[in-house]
């Protein structure tokens, strides 16, 4: 029995020490320890030693093995509850030496002004009334109220004001990106900042609020984790506004770099933060992080086959911003699917069509897809177009019209030609088809249709762009008419001949 005594103390001596250390490590208020520290000396006094103490007393003469076992066991465990409640006493008294005061949650003695107020003599039975009907004072009444009317003055008049001295010392202009620290920092900054002073208010009431120092110690971790959470998701607004502000020069100066990238970058960073965010309330809860992680191998497995589609389609995200099939803002046609990419999510890719719809596809299921690309192209939008001239025209007039279509083409500025400075350079894959480059130009007299010569048009736009490719092909629409008139041909319709052959009588 008195081993058993002796190891329960061991263990218990072991928990509590390695409590203060992770205590002392997660910020925990003076109170956790004091109730810790409390804890501890009252079960040592509830261990009572006079059974073993008069068996003792009656073995102390005798020298068989079981007596001298029994009296080395009582002097061990009596010595071991002394220089328990000793060190218990110790780290209790001068606990500043590994857990230095925080004025704010330690040092600010509203409890004593509490106090005072309630022991008024003209108040005094009012405030035990309400405290023994509604666990309230007239005091932690007035307190309460004062504390909600500074923390209000504080945000509405003290903070406006350094807002207003920082905005005069951040003013200065970022010259190599063109921009000032304020367009950095964004626009809910001040709330955020609000946001924390009133619930430091709120935090601050509820500690006088509870006289049940568990209580508070079990609230002190959510306090913590929300306070972590504010000031990441500060930290994270703030990067995804530099970025956004900085954007158009980072990617001129990088073209290399892809905003889809960039963007699936911070996607990443805001999942790290929220498991960050996660791991440090467990810490503050006292849960063992080191046995969580290495759950995470065994249970792993099973999550892995619960969310395969979730992690093919995250993979598939992956192909697609590695393989740069395309990017954000592209016109592309998968399967029935055609439209504008708005984004590459980590699941998913919204395309929004063009009858002004929004669609949504797996990322895994558009890895896997032939995708049609219109945007992959610097140069050429192609114009086709078969122009019919009458039979009646010259075979001459119409070899002069070829002539001046294509001279008319070549001089155009908006048609890609054999002009373009191209870099001709040998490469490992053709350029001008890596970079979509197209200046074919073709005019010839194409065939003999039904009701008329056929002359072939092709050609590309100097612009891929829709509108302007539009404005081109009526440009060259107009100017072909004028040539063929030009040049004594007329545009054939269909047309039949009947020929009625009379008989003879």
């Amino acid at each position: 029995m008195l081993k058993v005594k002796i190891l329960e103390n061991k263990k218990y001596f072991a928990d509590t020490i390695n409590s203060i250390i992770d205590g002392k490590n997660s910020f925990k208020d003076k109170k956790y320890f004091i109730h810790l520290l409390d804890a501890q000396l009252k079960r040592l006094k509830r261990i009572d030693l006079s059974g073993f103490e008069k068996t003792y007393n009656e073995v102390i003469t005798q020298e068989d093995p079981i007596a001298s076992a029994f009296r080395d066991s009582f002097l061990v465990l009596s010595n071991q509850i002394k220089a328990n409640k000793l060190i218990y006493n110790y780290l209790k008294t001068n606990m500043n030496e590994y857990r230095p005061s925080n004025f704010i949650l330690d040092e600010l003695s509203l409890k004593y002004v509490i106090k005072k107020i309630d022991t008024n003599k003209y108040i005094k039975n009012l405030s035990e009334s309400l405290d023994y009907y509604f666990h309230i004072s007239i005091g932690k009444i007035v307190i309460l109220i004062a504390v909600f009317f500074i923390f209000m003055l504080i945000n509405k008049k003290v903070l406006p004001f350094l807002a207003k001295i920082l905005t005069e010392k951040l003013s200065k202009k970022i010259e190599v990106l063109n921009i000032t620290i304020l367009e950095i920092i964004p626009n809910s900054f001040r709330f955020t900042v609000s946001i924390i002073v009133y619930l430091f208010a709120l935090q601050l009431s509820l500690f006088l609020l509870i006289e049940d120092a568990e209580r508070i110690n079990n609230l002190v971790p959510w306090f913590n984790t929300t306070y972590l959470a504010i000031f990441s998701f500060m930290f994270y607004r703030i990067l995804t506004n530099y970025i956004n502000q900085s954007s158009d020069r980072i990617f001129s100066q990088y073209p290399n770099m892809r905003k889809e990238m960039v963007d699936f970058i911070l996607r990443i960073i805001k999942i790290l933060i929220l498991i960050f965010v996660a791991l440090f309330l467990l810490v503050q809860l006292g849960f063992d992080i080191k046995a969580i992680i290495a759950s995470l191998g065994i249970g792993g497995i099973a999550v892995a086959l619960a969310a395969k589609d979730t992690l093919s389609n995250f993979f598939g995200s992956l192909n697609i911003i590695t393989d740069n099939s395309f990017s954000q803002g592209d016109w592309i046609q998968a399967g029935n699917v055609e439209g504008t990419v708005v984004d590459i999510r980590m699941r998913t890719t919204r395309i929004r069509t063009f009858a002004n719809g929004m669609i949504t596809i797996p990322n895994a299921e558009l890895a896997n897809m032939a995708i049609l690309n219109w945007s992959k192209r610097v140069i050429g939008r192609r114009i086709k177009m078969s122009i019919g001239v009458t039979y009646n025209s010259k075979m001459s007039d119409i070899e002069n019209l070829v002539i001046d279509i294509r001279k008319m083409l070549q001089e155009h500025p908006s048609i890609a030609s054999n002009k373009l400075n191209i870099d001709k350079k040998p490469y490992l894959l053709k350029k001008e088809d890596l970079m979509g480059i197209k200046n074919n130009l073709l005019v010839y007299i194409d065939e003999y249709a039904s009701s008329s010569i056929n002359i072939l048009v092709y050609c590309f736009s100097r612009s891929p762009v829709w509108e302007e490719w539009l404005e081109t092909k009526q440009d060259v629409i107009v100017k072909i008419s004028q040539l063929v008139e030009k040049n004594n041909c007329a545009f054939a319709f269909p047309t039949q001949t009947i020929y009625l052959e009379k008989e003879e009588k």
